[in-house]
């Protein structure tokens, strides 16, 4: 394959001013990330904290994921230390990484010029901003996914190298199957593009797609054999993301509503207007589309129409349709470039794009501000209040962990939820192992598959609940006897604080059998018992 004929090759100099333009963007942003990381006030999320506890006991498989996050933060955390700025490094790299392969990729397909334009558009988002500092599972994932498609499509060139960007391509995409679930759906994205393609159909009978295919699948080998040691969990708590429930029609609009405007909200307005409009210019446009345009519809509005379609069924969260943005970035700028064949030229494309990259960063700009707060901290107007108090709640919590009679002998047990539970474990000075109570007898995180505390009978525990609550009963049963301890108050804001009671547990016997719900209340999501 080479290149379509109405391609030229840039003047003499040209790639490279446009290639130093993006190293220039791309490096600048990466060292202000740095500093940021490093000044913004705010905790870790939820999720973060949960993941860096996973670093803590590596294994092939977790309840929820698949491994790649706790690797990465095990390795980050492993020569910097358990800091939240080392938790966040890997986010750093990665969405550097991810931003630089959407230069290659857009450079690739329409020119150098087209590649720093999509770069700047995907950098220009409030979701690139957050993307750049909290190390979740779409972080690892995103960055894969932007490499497999541009090896994929060199690969597709067919060119003498193109063994090499096969095997790049299916390291790729083997690593992304090992950072989130998503991967998986690029092998039926370019399965249709080859499909409807018909100067690349044939791939489908030739040894080098399955070759990549196989090749990207048997990444998960250790993550299903540690699955078939746990019942198969995660793969059941995957297919409970898809058990639509039964609300009518009205319920079921509101809720696309609400996923539509959030992805106003995370690629900026400007740009998702103009996202969705060549999005569905290309689909109706399909037979008339050129190579290019259709590979990267195969991986933008093709499978967003079908999260679309989704979000009428269930609630969708905003970040699943994460990985369909970078091909359609793309698409995107070669429509503004009028360099899309098959699409009717925009009008005034290239000033759409500057606004849409003016407005977008913009936005961003306010993600990385909003967080100082400006006198907003705690109040109803401040949109990081969740990720306040956390850490002062951990350095008193562990000064009272501290004075318990025996602390050598004492382990922590939160009767709350897994929130609270890995924020302790972080943001304790101790950073103990910290024992989820569950209570219902299902498996609802990857406390609970981790199980009980062994080997600790005699010891005493620093039991975690609510303020109003008290430890439950099947849990008291556990010690010898349970005592207040102390309660924990963090304001965080004008009328909301963390408030939590302290109970010291006194000499453990044996974990409890936890109590099977009734059939009102059970969960019909998590349908694993823990014994």
């Amino acid at each position: 394959m080479t290149l379509d004929s109405r391609d030229r090759e840039p003047r003499a100099g040209e790639g490279k001013i446009w290639l130093r333009r993006a190293l220039l963007v791309i490096c600048g942003l990466f060292v202000f990330r740095l500093i940021y990381a490093a000044i913004v006030p705010v905790d870790l999320v939820h999720d973060e904290a949960y993941y860096w506890d996973w670093s803590r006991q590596l294994d092939w498989g977790y309840y929820s994921k698949p491994p790649m996050v706790a690797w990465l933060i095990a390795l980050s955390t492993s020569l910097g230390g358990s800091s939240a700025f080392f938790v966040r490094l890997p986010a750093i790299l990665l969405s550097t990484g991810g931003l630089m392969m959407m230069y290659a990729l857009g450079a690739r397909i329409y020119g150098p010029k087209a590649g720093f334009w999509a770069m700047l558009l995907a950098a220009a988002t409030p979701g690139n901003a957050a993307l750049g500092l909290l190390m979740t599972i779409d972080a690892p994932l995103l960055f894969w996914w932007c490499t497999t498609l541009y090896c994929c499509w060199r690969f597709l060139e067919r060119k003498p190298d193109r063994v090499v960007w096969l095997l790049l391509a299916t390291l790729a995409t083997g690593l992304g199957v090992l950072s989130k679930q998503t991967m998986m759906g690029f092998i039926p994205l370019i399965g249709a593009f080859l499909l409807t393609s018909r100067e690349d159909r044939r791939e489908l009978v030739r040894p080098g797609f399955w070759t990549w295919a196989i090749g990207s699948l048997l990444f998960l080998a250790p993550v299903l054999w540690w699955n078939s040691q746990h019942g198969w969990i995660t793969a059941q708590h995957t297919s409970s993301h898809f058990a639509g429930q039964s609300v009518d029609l009205l319920k079921r609009l509101s809720r696309s509503g609400e996923f539509l405007a959030a992805q106003f909200g995370v690629v900026s307005p400007v740009t998702c207007a103009l996202w969705a409009a060549v999005g569905f210019l290309s689909l109706r446009a399909f037979p008339k589309l050129g190579r290019r345009e259709r590979f990267l519809l195969c991986f933008s509005a093709l499978p967003m129409l079908g999260v679309l379609c989704l979000s009428l069924v269930q609630r969708v969260q905003p970040n699943w349709p994460a990985a369909f943005y970078p091909a359609g970035v793309v698409l995107l700028v070669g429509w503004a470039f009028e360099k899309a064949e098959g699409l009717s030229p925009l009008r005034n494309g290239q000033r759409a794009l500057r606004r849409a990259v003016w407005v977008g960063a913009a936005f961003a700009v306010a993600t990385y501000v909003l967080p100082f707060g400006f006198g907003l901290e705690g109040t109803k107007l401040d949109p990081a209040i969740r990720l306040r108090g956390w850490q002062q709640l951990g350095i008193e919590v562990g000064a009272r962990f501290d004075e318990m009679p025996r602390s050598e002998r004492t382990f922590v047990v939160v009767a709350v939820g897994r929130a609270a539970t890995s924020a302790l474990a972080f943001y304790m000075p101790q950073q103990p192992r910290t024992y989820h109570w569950n209570g219902t007898g299902n498996i609802n995180s990857q406390y609970d598959v981790w199980g009980p505390p062994e080997g600790k009978e005699g010891w005493d525990a620093m039991i975690v609940t609510r303020d109003d609550g008290e430890p439950p009963e099947a849990l008291r049963a556990a010690f010898r006897n349970v005592e207040p301890e102390a309660t924990v108050c963090v304001p965080i804001g004008p009328d909301r604080r963390h408030t939590y009671r302290l109970w010291r547990g006194v000499g453990f016997r044996q974990w409890p059998h936890p109590q099977e719900e009734t059939p009102a209340t059970a969960r019909t999501d998590e349908p694993r018992r823990m014994y």
